[in-house]
């Protein structure tokens, strides 16, 4: 007996196996009681590497040795991070490892780590195919415009080309704008898909050229000047740069009256000339009134001049009564009743 404890040596060839009493007897140093356990596995974190999915794992990052406890999830598959988006670059350190390694459940003591003190982690990335692009936002356009085809240039496609995507199976959809009418400056929205996953919506620019027959002034014509063929001609004219009621063909002009000056080079709107006048302030016309196979004629008094298709007032020269009547002719108009 020593101070109360017993000691008992037990030899097995060479080997002593100590049973009791030695830290209190001093012995053997106190510090070799609290000594860690023995490392069961071996962690060697990686100086660079390059991933291919959102979330980066801990077999990415290093290289894995030794066994874990069966009652827990394969180690490597422990999540310690957040992935850069593509073509960007961060870094895991080891402590922050340890930590997530930690909220998995893992004792970490029993853990050897080895390597860099963390590890930059870059996600891999491609760029987007430009030209197949830009043939299919035109090929978009020349499918929903209502222009003839041969009438038409598309030029100046242009979109963020600097956007990187993470790898996988591009495709992507295009969606024209509401109420566009595919002249001048075009938008459309571009919806990038990966993995038939949604990614980004980016917006596509183009200007869409349209050739088109207007009738241009040839020599100057007067105010109320009767437009005869000599005056005028046919150009091709691109119409994002024309007026919407720009006159496309002769015979909408020819025979009609200016209603002010008109130079040489001016494309004809429908506002510059007017059909001449067929009836006159107290023109005496003839009024046909017709209903199915029964037509009844009477004689009346123009009140306001017109042109032909011109709604006027006329006085049924008969009743005295004033009635409203489209010009037909020269010296006809007609009503319905």
């Amino acid at each position: 007996m020593v101070d109360g404890f017993s000691l008992r040596l037990k030899f097995h060839g060479r080997v002593l196996v100590l049973l009791t009493g030695l830290g209190i007897l001093g012995l053997v140093p106190v510090q070799a009681l609290a000594a860690k356990p023995m490392a069961e596995t071996t962690v060697t974190l990686k100086k660079a590497v390059a991933v291919d999915a959102d979330t980066i794992r801990l077999s990415d990052i290093a290289t894995i040795d030794g066994s874990v406890s069966l009652t827990l999830p394969d180690i490597g598959e422990t999540v310690v991070g957040a992935a850069p988006l593509p073509g960007h670059t961060r870094f895991i350190d080891l402590d922050y490892v340890r930590i997530r390694l930690k909220q998995a459940g893992f004792v970490t003591e029993r853990i050897a780590f080895r390597g860099p003190d963390d590890v930059r982690v870059t996600r891999k990335a491609t760029q987007l195919p430009v030209a197949h692009i830009r043939e299919s936002v035109e090929k978009a356009i020349r499918e929903h415009m209502p222009w003839p085809n041969e009438d038409v240039t598309v030029k100046e496609i242009q979109f963020d080309e600097s956007i990187v995507l993470p790898t996988g199976r591009l495709s992507f959809r295009i969606v024209p704008g509401r109420g566009e009418d595919y002249l001048g400056q075009t938008l459309l929205a571009l919806q990038l898909f990966v993995d038939g996953e949604p990614y980004k919506k980016i917006w596509a620019n183009a200007t869409i050229s349209v050739m088109s027959d207007v009738v241009v002034v040839s020599q100057p014509l007067g105010r109320r000047q009767p437009v005869e063929a000599a005056y005028v001609t046919v150009e091709r004219r691109d119409l994002a740069d024309l007026p919407s009621d720009a006159i496309r063909r002769l015979d909408d002009v020819v025979g009609n009256r200016t209603t002010r000056m008109l130079y040489p080079g001016t494309v004809i709107q429908a506002g510059m000339v007017t059909l001449p006048p067929l009836v006159r302030r107290g023109d005496l016309v003839k009024i046909v009134a017709r209903k199915g196979p029964m037509t009844i004629t009477a004689t009346g008094m123009v009140k306001q001049q017109g042109a032909k298709g011109d709604l006027i007032r006329v006085i049924n020269t008969y009743s005295n009564r004033m009635i409203t009547a489209r010009v037909t002719g020269p010296g006809s108009v007609a009503v319905e009743f």
